[in-house]
């Protein structure tokens, strides 16, 4: 019980973490181009965002860095929060259940706050071109 209670928690957060590492190796040269004026890594990666048209099947680097951090998003806040389906007097009753995980936590919301930047970037870069 208590290996399992410790496992599921860390597994999420070490996965979450690793789902992060595109979108802030992104946001790290898309700094690194603002501050420094590095420009090799930055065309590498930011053309991918700026790709028209967005087929919905098309795999490239921008839909692989907001859909691994989507992803890790959503695996840390499963964690977090638990969904019990329950047999109730009028029929099957939803329970949700919030456990204090406070590393799933801070994953879910740097997780969300990346997004948040990420699509503002993509609003910019499409009115800008």
């Amino acid at each position: 019980m208590i290996r399992s209670s410790f496992l599921r928690p860390l597994a999420t957060s070490i996965l979450g973490i690793a789902l992060m590492l595109p979108a802030s190796f992104f946001l790290l040269t898309m700094l690194t181009r603002i501050f420094f004026g590095a420009k090799a890594m930055y065309y590498y990666i930011a053309p991918s965002f700026l790709q028209s048209p967005m087929h919905l099947f098309a795999f490239h680097k921008a839909q692989c860095i907001i859909g691994s951090l989507v992803l890790a998003v959503l695996f840390n806040i499963l964690t977090i929060f638990r969904l019990d389906i329950q047999r109730g007097s009028h029929g099957p009753e939803v329970s949700v259940t919030y456990k204090k995980h406070w590393l799933n936590t801070a994953i879910a919301m740097q997780g969300i706050l990346l997004l948040l930047i990420l699509i503002v970037y993509t609003i910019i870069q499409h009115i800008r071109y």
